[in-house]
């Protein structure tokens, strides 16, 4: 029988130190935690569990049909499919959509020529590529960040620019959407590695809230209170 040592990580905080610029106090700033690729919470795992299941059923025909052949899934699954699945899953308060960036990247013009009755007409088109950032967050502060491309060609130049704006960023929210799966693959990789040393779910171990001398005192008082009514009322039976 072959025994396999768990690997441990041998990364530690203990002593790193931090500091500041000249005139500047380090305890003036608060530190902000950013669950960027990693799930801020359990409920965060259970959630994106839910929503792989959803788009594993809807892609399942999909991958299995050979009309489809090897295609990225961003470009086969319907935007307004994901967007459903995520308000089904995590609420339609649980999370939300946050542009970074979206910009026209390129712009080529074209002319086709087209000849039909022996009539010779020039077609002007322009091609727009657009470029955009997107930062999908869960309401316990797990968030992922994706790029989406989007090229249109239309013969006028402003709706090129605006439709291929819209069509990057629903590109982009798209990619976002489907990336949580990654997250959730390399944060299990990782607690089976021992990579956490601040723990699961916090970069601090919170200490257990303990009540105030006033307000045990006030729960003493009231249990005394209690219990000399209940002697009362059992006296006068």
């Amino acid at each position: 029988m072959t025994v396999q040592a768990q690997p441990k990580s041998s990364i530690s905080y203990d002593s790193t130190v931090y500091g500041t610029a000249p005139g500047l106090d380090i305890k003036a700033f608060r530190i902000v935690e950013d669950w960027n690729g990693r799930p801020a919470s359990a409920w965060s795992v259970q959630r994106i569990g839910r929503l792989q299941s959803k788009i594993e059923k809807h892609t399942y025909n999909i991958y299995h049909n050979n009309r489809y052949g090897k295609h990225n899934l961003s470009k086969l699954i319907p935007g307004h499919v994901l967007i459903q699945f995520a308000n089904e899953t995590f609420g339609y308060d649980g999370w939300k959509m946050d542009v970074i960036d979206v910009e026209a990247r390129e712009c080529q013009l074209f002319t086709a020529v087209n000849n039909d009755d022996n009539t010779d007409t020039d077609d002007v088109k322009y091609t727009v590529v657009a470029e955009a950032q997107v930062k999908v967050t869960l309401k316990d502060g797990t968030n992922t960040q994706c790029g989406g491309l989007g090229r249109i060609t239309l013969p006028s130049k402003g709706e090129c620019y605006n439709r291929s704006r819209k069509e990057a960023v629903g590109d982009a929210l798209k990619k976002a959407l489907l990336s949580f799966e990654k997250i959730i693959l390399d944060y299990e990789t990782k607690i089976t590695n021992n990579y956490y040393v601040d723990g699961l779910y916090g970069s601090k171990k919170r200490k257990p809230r303990t009540l105030s001398i006033y307000s045990q005192c006030l729960i003493v008082s009231r249990l005394l209170s209690n219990w000399r009514i209940l002697k009362i009322l059992i006296s006068n039976r």
